[in-house]
């Protein structure tokens, strides 16, 4: 891709805990970048030791963030994000490989349509055989799920196309949009730790008027959950603990209250689908929900209804 104009820098981050020769993998595609200056920020979660000599070895250009213990996904990109002063920000799974053309791509359309917050590519499966996420959209039950997930991929529109929310497996957003969403600097929210800290920031971007796309032309490779394979009792408390955080936060209390056995049955199907292993689920989570929703009675702007934007 040859745009017609100089495009501005980029600064990528990438969150890292142990993720091992996946990890390079995807530096290495990160460091291919073609027809943009791409920064690379690697913010370390407490990676063994050989992980980080290994990274100083055979990426000596990465600018590390190091940290004793685990930060958690949203508190990492916050402090990888903080480093940077490019007018682009690249966030990168630890287990995502682009291709050389991904991030010229999307700083193109940014850099065009200046209403974008953000813009992401069509993330495949690892074989790429499978749509991952080309966006996201949500469904009756106040889930945020991943866009085209399991079509394949000559399902997806050949054009750009708008997305109500983006995720952040391998997405390009602009600094001034985040800039204007971050109270105190944070981009994400900390106590999200990990999952749904992306769609919580999306809907943040979309109440303040900023607009997502997708462009099926730059590709993306995904693993998919590295981290998440490791402990998927705790990973399903979280994801159930931060939707209901993210709704709170961004949702009229009337759209839940008229939605609220809906919203209760999600959390159900993900028992369902640990077993016995998700039986502590509501345990955990159902007693905080009247503190989540105290915490978020000052939000304003708040959305009446699901997000929608139709490819």
């Amino acid at each position: 891709m040859s745009p017609p104009f100089q495009l501005p820098d980029v600064d990528c981050v990438v969150v890292n805990r142990d993720g091992g020769d996946a990890f390079f993998a995807a530096l290495t595609s990160i460091r291919a970048q073609a027809g943009v200056d791409v920064s690379i920020f690697v913010v370390d979660n407490a990676s063994q030791a050989a992980e980080r000599e290994r990274l100083a070895s055979d990426f000596p250009e990465v600018r590390l963030v190091a940290f004793p213990r685990n930060l958690g996904f949203a508190g990492a990109a916050n402090e990888g994000v903080a480093r940077g002063r490019s007018p682009f920000v690249l966030l990168v799974n630890n287990d995502a490989l682009l291709s050389a053309d991904y991030a010229a791509r999307l700083a193109a359309r940014l850099a065009l349509d200046d209403r974008l917050a953000a813009v992401q590519g069509l993330v495949l499966t690892s074989d790429g055989g499978r749509v991952d996420t080309a966006g996201l959209c949500w469904n009756r039950r106040g889930e945020a799920v991943p866009l085209f997930a399991g079509s394949a991929p000559g399902q997806v529109p050949g054009e750009v196309f708008e997305v109500s929310g983006v995720s952040a497996t391998a997405t390009l957003y602009r600094r001034s949009a985040l800039q204007s969403v971050a109270p105190q600097g944070e981009v994400f929210d900390r106590s999200f730790f990990a999952y749904y800290e992306d769609v919580d920031l999306s809907l943040r971007l979309a109440r303040a008027g900023w607009r997502f796309a997708c462009d099926p032309a730059a590709l993306c490779r995904h693993e998919g959950s590295r981290t998440g394979r490791r402990m998927p009792s705790r990973r399903a408390v979280w994801t159930a603990l931060n939707r209901w955080r993210t709704l709170f936060r961004n949702f009229d209390m009337r759209l839940l209250a008229r939605s609220l056995f809906a919203l209760l049955r999600a959390d159900l199907a993900h028992v369902q689908q640990l077993g016995w292993r998700g039986a502590l689920l509501p345990i955990l989570v159902w007693p905080r929900l009247p503190v989540l929703a105290w915490r978020a009675r000052q939000q304003t702007a708040l959305l009446s209804d699901w997000p929608r934007a139709s490819p």
